[in-house]
């Protein structure tokens, strides 16, 4: 899939689409994400406890009511703390979430951007279709591979000196400073489409 979104998504279209981002109506979601941030921010470690508050208010931002999957406490608390300290994760890390997150991709990808900003990016059935130009479907939007290298595209295009300007007038729009690959994935939540056959716990970030 990395090769298809650098072909699809070149900087040029990122320049034309942000032009195109405005914030109107229900701001809640862009009050409570700051808060959701400082949360982890402020965390030494994650622990279970920590885990369990942050998985419900990152299901604040879906319309599906939360179930822990399995128990595997240890495993997901490594997991997370791994990522919080800016480690890069697996294929089999991020089933290893989902298995307890609900069987969500979705909602392992926004708790992840939660605890760290900078590394990983929201996921949902609008940046696909953005991405792709084709609906999300349940198979698509839950192929770890599939986010694996989203993130990658993603952290390449936030870091370049060309994508400043971009990052710069989002945080002008949004009234607060937030992180390059948060600037760039709302331009692509923004300008993308929601699936009707989306994973339910999508499509609620911006």
């Amino acid at each position: 899939m990395y090769d298809i979104i650098k072909e699809r998504i070149p900087l040029e279209k990122l320049i034309e689409d942000e032009k195109k981002v405005v914030f109107t109506t229900d701001k809640s979601y862009l009050i409570a994400y700051p808060e959701f941030l400082k949360y982890f921010a402020d965390l030494q470690e994650i622990t279970k406890h920590d885990v369990v508050i942050g998985i419900h208010f990152t299901y604040g931002w879906m319309p599906r009511i939360f179930n822990f999957k399995s128990d595997k406490w240890e495993e997901v608390v490594y997991i997370l703390n791994r990522a919080k300290d800016g480690k890069s994760l697996s294929e089999a890390d991020l089933e290893e979430l989902s298995a307890c997150f609900n069987n969500s991709l979705v909602g392992v990808s926004k708790i992840l951007h939660f605890i760290n900003p900078s590394s990983y990016a929201i996921w949902d059935s609008r940046v696909y279709q953005y991405l792709t130009g084709k609906n999300a479907n349940q198979q698509t939007i839950h192929n770890y591979q599939s986010y694996l290298d989203y993130n990658r595209f993603s952290n390449e295009i936030a870091s370049l000196p060309e994508f400043e300007p971009l990052h710069q007038s989002m945080v002008e729009k949004v009234g607060y400073t937030m992180t390059p690959l948060r600037s760039l994935e709302l331009i692509m939540f923004k300008n993308g489409v929601a699936s009707k056959a989306d994973d339910p716990t999508s499509d609620s970030n911006a």
